[in-house]
């Protein structure tokens, strides 16, 4: 096409460069100049200034200045005629720029039949995020006017394409633009090689998004990637069951490595994607959003553009894109400016390195960056990363992008709850995360609880822990990846330990108040009215076994037979036997005939007439002092919704317990406790009985409906069904078979044959 070209080599003398046009330049770049001055740029400063010097070029004003990646696309002498033309009539233009806009293609030249006009070039819009506007690599600087471009060069503070356009909106400089483009810019001849780029993507709460960010990166046609995901704000047993499921196939291909973490700051959060792991041959870590949409040629666009920058460089995207909002409860995508690039930003190694130092010393993060003089960056971690990639060398990939024409490169979410502003984390959360930290006591954990009273999700916050069905908290005395141990508000201390599947269970010696007194005294209370009393002799055979053995155990025989052989440790109490369901109903009332002696004791337990131990029983039974009473889960009950619960809803009933109460349903066949509340108990419990009766009412199941009104508000020891265990299985208690194997106490099966049959043990028959 008629053109010579000449190399010409940079310099690493610096000493040309002035700097006096310090504050024009911070006037036109909107901060300090120092954000967008690094080494490579001072050096191509210098060069420039030294390349416009040399005599050698002093002879002619058709010297075209650039670099080494311009292309023409229109013939010399073509060229020629019309940069003759313009310099005779616009004798004053210092610069004529040879290209209307920035491509990376032949796109944009003119026809055979156009004529090459310039128009004086208009200076556009320069802030905190395009440091980048126009480019170099094509300009003819007439022999006459380059001691004036030099100047700009030399004082202004700036990278060489943003000092020219702000001396031109100075004054400094007159400069006019081709209107087509007669110049292009190809790819270096030492192209870099495909980037190794790590997507780095951290989720919290927000499993749905979570999915469909892994399927659509998965889908991403620049293979050379790898996604690190981070998921947070669930507990590990979801974790486990529900999310690792869905993307165990693109692990095993080693697409993907997805870990579970507490929730962080945003800093750490991120880093959380690539912690521990060796990273170290990947060019590229790309900051992606769970919740927006990247087109699928995404990553091909950013490894296309980085193949024209230095490796050192980092990126970024903000500009004109597409957002994606709701109308009317429909999704409604619109054009915008992408002013939070956030979702955009794509970090070289060297960012990344500094990131790391940053977090683990935030006292370090003046010294690695002067800009940013504290450690506050906890929730606007996108501003923190674009700084320290300024530092290092960044690009706005917009023009690149707008160049490539994709039909979708990314659409931004506003419908969703942001971490920062839509109140995605709670405020406690906020308030402690403000600063860059690796305290642990500022994490948030949530961990699946299996205890025998309830099963929730117990969130851990620095010192208190909280579960959420019934806002019952606690201090955390120590926590681990495998143990908790909590001191609750309302019942003391107890400890959980991990599970295989990740779920916390209540630990055998979990409950860990002060140690209990060598030998405690117990009354046992036990009815065998009329044909009962053939479970006596069996219950109290299995009892001296298997219940508190090491204690003082005294059992009360409440019979109306005339003739039974007791031991000392027996005591027994002559009744009436009462018709059903009279003698379950009124059995509080039966204890209060006894109870001063009672009284004399430290703890009372009440056990069925169809109660029988299998396995020891120990001082797990003992509630704390705060606790007072024990009562056991019903095992036809156990882990089953709230509606199934059998509650009383008789308004008339004292038992009667309202839908806005009552988290459990316990059994009447194994309670008890403390002494003096056991007793306290007994008596308002029989109380209410009286009362029901006097009006006529009956609870439908009787003692055991009043006893689970009594517990509704109080923090009674709650034991699981190993303590009641049916004899015979059905279908519908296959929540059971868990806990099976830990059996301490049976339920006979007052049906079954052997045992005479309900009507028969009711003396009905």
């Amino acid at each position: 096409m008629g053109y010579e070209l000449e190399l010409y080599p940079s310099t690493a003398d610096l000493s040309p460069l002035r700097d006096a046009r310090e504050e024009e330049s911070a006037s036109y770049l909107g901060r300090s100049p120092a954000s967008a001055e690094r080494s490579h740029v001072r050096s191509l400063r210098a060069s420039f200034i030294r390349l416009l010097e040399d005599r050698n070029y002093a002879g002619s004003d058709l010297i075209i200045f650039g670099e080494s990646d311009a292309v023409p696309m229109v013939a010399s002498s073509r060229l020629e005629t019309a940069l003759r033309k313009e310099m005779k009539e616009h004798p004053e233009t210092d610069i004529f720029r040879l290209f209307h806009h920035a491509v990376w293609s032949p796109q944009g030249g003119p026809g055979e039949s156009d004529e090459i006009l310039f128009e004086d070039f208009k200076t556009g819009k320069t802030d905190a995020n395009t440091s980048y506007v126009w480019g170099t690599h094509a300009l003819v600087i007439p022999a006459a006017r380059r001691p004036r471009v030099a100047r700009v060069f030399a004082d202004y503070r700036l990278p060489t394409d943003i000092a020219l356009e702000a001396a031109n909106s100075h004054g400094d400089l007159k400069i006019r633009v081709a209107r087509h483009n007669l110049f292009y810019q190809h790819g270096r001849t030492k192209q870099r090689p495909d980037c190794k780029i790590a997507v780095c993507l951290s989720s919290y709460k927000r499993l749905t998004d979570l999915q469909r960010q892994i399927w659509c990166m998965m889908d991403q046609s620049y293979p050379n990637l790898h996604v690190f995901a981070a998921v947070k704000g669930i507990p590990e047993g979801t974790y486990r069951r529900t999310v690792l499921p869905l993307f165990e196939h693109f692990i095993h291909e080693g697409r993907l490595t997805m870990r579970l973490f507490p929730n962080k700051n945003q800093l750490s959060n991120f880093l959380d994607t690539i912690r521990d792991l060796n990273v170290s041959d990947y060019d590229l870590f790309a900051k992606i959003d769970d919740d927006d949409l990247y087109g699928r040629d995404y990553f091909k666009s950013v490894n296309k553009f980085h193949l024209h920058l230095p490796p050192e460089f980092s990126s970024f995207y903000c500009g004109p894109g597409e957002y994606l909002s709701v109308r009317g409860g429909y999704p409604f995508s619109g054009n915008g400016f992408f002013g939070c690039f956030g979702p955009t930003l794509v970090l070289s190694r060297d960012v990344l390195e500094k990131l790391i130092i940053c977090e683990t010393n935030p006292h370090m993060i003046s010294q690695i960056s002067p800009r940013l003089r504290h450690a506050g960056y906890g929730f606007t971690e996108d501003n923190f990363m674009h700084m320290m990639m300024l530092d290092t060398g960044s690009s706005n990939r917009t023009r690149y992008v707008q160049e490539m024409a994709l039909p979708m490169h990314l659409a931004i979410q506003t419908g969703n709850a942001s971490v920062m502003r839509g109140g995605l984390v709670p405020g406690d959360f906020r308030g402690r995360n403000w600063n860059i930290s690796t305290n642990q006591v500022n994490e948030e954990r949530l961990m699946e609880v299996h205890h025998p009273q309830w099963h929730d999700i117990v969130r851990v916050f620095g010192n208190r822990a909280r579960r959420f069905e019934r806002d019952d908290e606690a201090d955390v005395l120590s926590v681990t990846d495998e143990k908790i141990t909590l001191k609750w508000d309302c019942w003391g201390v107890e400890a959980f330990k991990k599970m295989e599947d990740g779920t916390f269970y209540l630990s055998s010696g979990g409950r860990q108040e002060e140690p209990f007194s060598p030998r405690k005294k117990v009354a046992v209370l036990f009815i065998a009215t009329g044909r009962y009393m053939t479970f006596w002799e069996e219950f109290y055979a299995a009892s001296k076994q298997y219940f508190l053995t090491g204690h003082d155990v005294h059992y009360f025989l409440f019979t109306d037979h005339p003739e039974v052989e007791i031991g000392d440790d027996v005591t027994l109490v002559r009744k009436p036997f009462y018709p059903w369901p009279m003698e379950t109903l009124r059995r509080f009332e039966t204890f209060l005939t006894v109870r001063e002696e009672l009284q004399q004791y430290d703890y009372i337990y009440f056990m069925n007439g169809t109660l029988l131990p299998v396995g020891p029983v120990g001082q797990e039974i003992f509630p704390m002092d705060r606790q007072g009473l024990m009562v056991t889960l019903h095992p036809g009950y156990y882990q089953r919704p709230r509606s199934t619960y059998p509650y009383e809803k008789n308004g008339m009933s004292r038992a009667r317990v309202l839908h806005s109460e009552g988290e459990y349903y316990v059994a009447g066949g194994f309670n008890g406790g403390r002494a003096e509340d056991y007793l306290h108990m007994c008596r308002e419990l029989a109380d209410a009985v009286r009362r029901d009766l006097e009006d006529g009412v009956i609870a439908v199941w009787h003692d055991e409906s009043h006893l689970n009104k009594y517990v509704i508000g109080r923090h009674p020891l709650v034991l699981s069904p190993e303590y009641l265990f049916p004899e015979t299985l059905d279908f519908n208690q296959k929540n059971l078979m868990a806990i099976k194997p830990k059996v301490k106490m049976i339920v006979k099966d007052k049906s079954l044959q052997k045992h005479g049959g309900h009507a028969w043990l009711r003396q009905q028959v």
